[in-house]
């Protein structure tokens, strides 16, 4: 007796494709306008389907065929003489182009139309597209060409205004996860909604890979898959991890941060992949921030519900500055030679951070952009004395005990003016300029306080620091930016800087730039240039403008001149040029 044979097994890429327009997820678009071109018998002779990997463009292609000429898609039956699928990869030559132009002509067998897929279109050679174009402009009635590509950048113009073009996007995390739930229904597959976002998240937007992880991920912890396994698997950072340095650099604890960090590292993680994902994290804590924006984060509602609680604890400012060192040290860690020390170097940077505000609450405001969820933190009057005492020596021995000290050393004289202290503890605001670490640009600020400070006449906490600037100021606080991007080795950005002239005039820098190019380099950084200008001059008040020379004016009014007055200003620069003319008897054209 013959044993039973056993099924065959087939991976979910293969056995979960989509055989009708309802299953095809994510491209809602695109199959609606396909379905009424069939419905009302508007079927064009190409189509041109492009998108990422994985997306469902050669699954549309086997539907769209099915469907125009009326054929079931549970029916069995080999429809080879009717739907033919070209691979333009290994079949990229002239010769296999003249094959389908000579078959072309001949009707289908069943159904009214002969439909010709050719998978990745764009590896075909320009000769066999030269040879395609005629016939694919004016096919027979009974033909219809169905392109597919992932890089249309490739394909020949001439070939593009010849088709439909449908650009199929990338499969969103929430239409993957539900997705994979259905699959996990039929299979009885038990898995945690967490651990489905992972895989969604690892695929990158494509659906068949999506399918690949998963199938792997069933083979290696059987009929159950949680969050943990998942993530061990896959190789992945678990979200807890970044909440955890998020809270330790929020405390200003810089050895907690680096052990997580060394932690991180043993695991076998590369610290690039670390900075990014703690840049990704910042972005969701910001987007936490207001209601309206919640639904830009691709994660899930507990977790949602997680971001919300650490955000509310954590300063806009403080975000806006963590993502500017964040993305500072994605940009240089491949060009730098010490990784590792780059990304301990952005964990110590973001502990400052609150250092500072700890000591200097009242940061320049955030005009562009702020949410309205965090409003502008209000410093409170603590320890008054030690701030009245810094200007005045002698104040500390009686300010504690205003009522004794007077009473033996001028008993009679000096008595009526004893409140003159007072107001003293109010004029808190010149408080600013003792703490001016400015982490990010690794900068010592100016030691030395104005003399003169303007008298406060209500006891209401301030609010923002108005020193007065000078030109000079300006332009020395200028100097050395420009040598501190030189020294963080930004060479493209300290070149343009050089180039950049600067101005001041009523609390207004102006910066002049030659070009667009350096108006979008400089855009970058208008944000750190704003603190940074606020920092070193004690002002918050100030306003930074980027403005583009007019220097193709000239160029412009000399592009439509003739060759006579050409001539004529070109001798008003140098009338001996005129001489040298007369002396050689040349004469003027025109």
């Amino acid at each position: 007796m013959e044993a039973a044979q056993q099924p065959q097994y087939t991976v979910s890429a293969r056995k979960y494709r989509p055989q009708h327009w309802d299953a095809v997820v994510g491209q809602d678009s695109i199959t609606r306008t396909l379905k009424q071109a069939i419905d009302q018998e508007q079927i064009a002779q190409a189509y041109l389907f492009c998108g990422p990997r994985g997306v469902g463009k050669t699954t549309s292609a086997r539907i769209f065929a099915r469907a125009i000429n009326g054929f079931d898609a549970n029916d069995q039956e080999d429809y080879a003489f009717n739907v033919f699928e070209l691979d333009a990869a290994s079949n990229n030559k002239v010769e296999d182009i003249r094959s389908i132009v000579d078959q072309v002509r001949i009707p289908p067998q069943q159904g009214q139309y002969k439909v010709y897929i050719i998978d990745e279109v764009h590896m075909l050679s320009q000769a066999a597209f030269n040879a395609f174009l005629k016939t694919l402009e004016e096919p027979p009635p009974h033909a219809v060409f169905i392109l597919a590509t992932t890089e249309k950048h490739k394909i020949l113009p001439t070939i593009l205004s010849r088709c439909q073009i449908f650009d199929f996007h990338r499969i969103t995390v929430p239409d993957m996860v539900e997705h994979l739930k259905g699959i996990c229904a039929k299979e009885g597959i038990e898995a945690e909604e967490a651990a489905l976002h992972v895989v969604a998240v690892k695929a990158d937007g494509a659906l068949r890979d999506a399918l690949s992880i998963f199938d792997q991920l069933v083979a290696f912890a059987g009929k159950k898959l949680d969050y943990a396994t998942v993530a061990e698997h896959l190789h992945v950072l678990d979200q807890q991890t970044y909440f955890d340095v998020v809270d330790a650099v929020r405390e200003a604890e810089v050895a907690k941060a680096l052990l997580i960090l060394d932690g991180i590292i043993s695991r076998g993680f590369d610290p690039h992949h670390f900075i990014t994902g703690l840049g990704a994290h910042l972005r969701n804590l910001l987007m936490s921030k207001d209601a309206s924006t919640v639904a830009l984060m691709e994660v899930t509602d507990d977790v949602k519900v997680q971001f919300s609680t650490q955000s509310a604890s954590v300063d806009l400012r403080f975000l806006v500055r963590a993502l500017d060192a964040v993305n500072q040290a994605d940009v240089q860690y491949k060009g730098s030679n010490h990784q590792r020390l780059l990304v301990e170097l952005t964990l110590m940077q973001l502990a400052s951070f609150t250092e500072a505000e700890k000591k200097k609450p009242e940061l320049t405001p955030i005009e562009a952009g702020a949410w309205s969820a965090d409003a502008p933190p209000t410093k409170a009057p603590a320890n008054p004395v030690p701030a009245a005492a810094a200007p005045h020596a002698p104040a500390p021995v009686s300010a504690p005990e205003p009522e004794p000290a007077p009473a033996a050393e001028q008993p009679k004289t000096e008595e009526p003016q004893q409140p003159a202290p007072a107001p003293d503890p109010v004029r808190e605001k010149p408080k600013a300029p003792e703490v001016q670490a400015v982490p990010s640009l690794g900068i010592a600020a100016p030691s030395t306080l104005m003399d003169v400070a303007k008298p406060v006449e209500t006891a209401e906490p301030a609010t923002g620091r108005e020193q007065p600037v000078t030109g000079e100021a300006v332009e020395k606080a200028w100097e050395t930016f420009i040598m501190t991007v030189e020294s963080e080795g930004q060479f493209n950005l300290h070149t343009t800087l050089k180039a950049t002239t600067m101005g001041f005039e009523d609390s207004t820098i102006t910066l002049n730039v030659l070009n667009q190019l350096q108006t979008e380099q400089i855009r970058e950084i208008q944000l750190r240039l704003n603190q940074y200008f606020a920092d070193q001059l004690q002002n918050d008040t100030l306003k930074l403008v980027i403005e583009m020379a007019e220097l193709e004016s000239a160029a412009a009014s000399a592009e439509f001149m003739n060759d006579r007055e050409r001539y004529d200003e070109m001798v008003k620069k140098n009338p001996k040029l005129d001489e040298l003319r007369k002396r050689l008897d040349l004469d003027l054209l025109g």
